[in-house]
């Protein structure tokens, strides 16, 4: 499955009329290039990536969610596969996914931990240019708003994304405080964790999402007390 060849056969599948077998093939994608930079290299280069974009756009919550699957494991550390993804409009995929409520759940959940991922990887390789998008006052309340959201799993990845998001340079404090409201929902999150505290049954999860919280709280304070720091 690794050859040039192989790959080529499987992408190829990926415009098959037969939706189980794009399914099948985006999942083979992704899996083989998850963390393997060769595999991705070759995929990228055969052109994969446009067409597992438009399937995230399925109707079939299940092929959006492989093909989403396939698109992550192509881009992630990769700096090339980062570049074509933007240039193929992801980002507006990333942001229509992302405050849509309607979208499958497992969607949003991988795509706000693509842009945790995304964030942290700008984080760890100074020496990029930091992605314009992530300043984008939209996108940054799309991600917020999923703070609100019932589901704790979804609520906890949308915080490491806004952790990460909060220490680069690009994303503007004022934007979050008062465009997207970030100070109350961090506040209204609180509240909903200290409720799910007094039950058995999510004690123990709701208590690790506060400590994240807590810490997301804190990193926003200081950026914020970075923007009234500096003199006028």
């Amino acid at each position: 499955m690794c050859k040039l060849g192989g790959h080529g056969v499987i992408i190829r599948e990926l415009d098959h009329s037969d939706s189980d077998v794009r399914k099948i093939s985006a999942w083979i994608l992704g899996k083989a290039s998850q963390n393997n930079p060769y595999v991705q290299k070759q995929v990228l280069e055969l052109g994969a990536l446009t067409t597992l974009i438009k399937m995230v756009n399925s109707s079939s919550a299940d092929e959006a969610t492989k093909a989403f699957y396939a698109v992550s494991a192509l881009i992630r550390n990769n700096v090339s596969g980062q570049q074509l993804f933007f240039a193929e409009a992801g980002d507006k995929m990333l942001q229509d996914i992302l405050s849509s409520p309607s979208v499958d759940i497992r969607l949003r959940k991988k795509a706000v931990f693509l842009v945790g991922d995304l964030a942290e990887y700008q984080l760890e390789n100074t020496d990029k240019a930091e992605i314009p998008f992530f300043g984008n006052r939209l996108f940054l309340k799309s991600v917020v708003d999923l703070t609100a959201s019932d589901d704790l799993d979804l609520q906890e990845k949308a915080l490491v994304a806004i952790k990460n998001l909060l220490q680069l340079k690009t994303t503007e404090a004022m934007v979050l405080k008062e465009f997207c409201g970030l100070g109350e929902a961090l506040e209204m999150m609180k509240k909903q964790l200290e409720d799910l505290m007094l039950g058995e049954d999510h004690r123990e999860y709701a208590v690790d999402v506060e400590s994240l919280r807590k810490e997301v709280e804190l990193t926003f304070q200081a950026k914020l007390e970075n923007v009234r720091a500096v003199p006028t």
